[in-house]
């Protein structure tokens, strides 16, 4: 569990956000700060441009003041809060990996450095072995 709470706000645009709407909502968000713990704001933005076109927007703002979004749109409103969360989900999962990646991209780069330079080694003496 992350040490401060995330502040969630829910608002609707053409669309009055119910309590079924708002419930599906924190159920869907509520299980992000298991992929990232540095979340610090939710603001859902739920909109209907028409009777077919429902779009849900996750802003979230995280550590070091980069702010991810996710974004869907579907013909049903809770099909796209679902797919606005999974695309938010997929964000923080590059973002994490992004800010642990300069301690895994150099480890993992002397790896292959090292591994190379081995290659290099054993097909020097190889070269040699095959010369006597």
């Amino acid at each position: 569990m992350p040490n401060h709470p995330m502040k969630i706000q829910i608002d609707g645009h053409h669309v009055k956000v119910t309590s079924a709407i708002q419930d599906h909502v924190h159920k869907k968000i509520d299980h992000l700060d298991k992929y990232f713990d540095g979340i610090h704001n939710l603001h859902v933005i739920l909109r209907v441009e028409d009777s077919t076109r429902h779009e849900a927007e996750i802003v979230c703002s995280v550590v070091r003041g980069q702010t991810l979004i996710g974004k869907a749109t579907h013909d049903d409103m809770y099909i796209a809060i679902d797919g606005a969360v999974h695309k938010l989900r997929e964000h923080l999962k590059k973002y994490k990996d992004k800010l642990r990646g300069n301690k895994r991209k150099s480890g993992k780069m002397a790896r292959t450095a090292e591994a190379q330079a081995q290659t290099q080694a054993d097909e020097f003496y190889d070269d040699e072995d095959d010369g006597e």
